[in-house]
């Protein structure tokens, strides 16, 4: 049994180049749903290199998935990133391989973890709000209403520029500000994580469109309280924002793609803009 324990930086990964590697990442944040971007990571397992399953289990969340066909050699890993558990995935392989083979997907597998743990909070949080749905209006001595759940994508105006001036380090610090500044300041059901470079997303149980808009607000000025030191010049911190509700999508990776859309509406409205999606 094998453990990885420290998810390695894109600077470290040992067989893939930084573009390679950046691809991956961004195609692995692009699905909120945990078996389609399992989907996606087998894909590339058996492309790279040439496994014949993957199988990942988590016994906390009661899942467990299996793509391919078992074969008689096998890596097991126990998965954790940022000091949360993730599961347990184990690869077979119709051949004794080879410690660059291992090494390889060792690395893919750290360039998956950070897209697993969002996908386990993005599938956490929406079990959460199904269950509260689910409750007799009896029990939450309230009318039940017929609610939306919303997802707000946040990016951030000027990232791009920020990390080619200062550095991949202090870009991710900067995102990383944000979202721990959010997470103090919105509800606590709420729920922000990274899923891309420089793109949060904050989970919003039980919220229709308007509510959104207001929480977008909120954000707003949650963001407007940071502030960028460039030499002698200070400037205001700002992000564009997209907004889309389950209720005009029937899967989790519909529901990203809506407020992807949304996101780039605002960003072509210019800094600081927020859009809803709308058919």
């Amino acid at each position: 049994m094998a453990s990885i324990t420290k998810l390695r930086t894109s600077e470290s990964i040992r067989f893939f180049d930084h573009s390679v590697a950046l691809s991956l990442v961004q195609a692995f944040h692009r699905h909120l749903d945990l078996n389609r971007l399992l989907e996606v990571f087998w894909s590339q397992s058996d492309a790279v290199f040439q496994a014949s399953s993957l199988r990942y289990r988590n016994s906390d969340q009661n899942i467990e998935e299996h793509f391919g066909s078992d074969d008689r050699h096998s890596a097991s890993y126990n998965l954790t990133y940022q000091n949360e558990k993730l599961g347990e995935l184990m690869f077979t392989f119709a051949r004794r391989v080879d410690e660059d083979t291992l090494a390889t997907a060792e690395d893919l597998i750290a360039l998956v973890m950070p897209a697993v743990k969002n996908a386990l909070a993005y599938r956490s949080a929406c079990r959460t709000a199904d269950l509260a749905r689910a409750q007799p209006a009896e029990k939450t001595g309230a009318k039940m209403m017929d609610t939306d759940d919303g997802l707000l994508l946040l990016g951030i105006d000027g990232f791009h520029e920020i990390r080619q001036r200062d550095g991949e380090a202090w870009a991710q610090t900067l995102v990383e500000t944000v979202q721990s500044q959010l997470q103090e300041g919105l509800r606590e059901a709420d729920s922000v994580f990274q899923i891309d470079d420089g793109l949060l997303a904050v989970l919003l149980p039980r919220t229709t469109r308007t509510d959104a808009l207001g929480v977008a607000a909120k954000v707003r000025v949650l963001i407007g309280s940071l502030h960028l030191r460039d030499a002698q010049v200070t400037s205001q911190l700002t992000a564009c924002m997209g907004i889309a509700c389950t209720r005009d999508a029937e899967t989790a990776d519909q529901v990203l793609q809506q407020a992807r859309t949304a996101l780039q509406e605002a960003r072509d409205a210019g800094s600081n803009s927020v859009r809803i999606f709308k058919d």
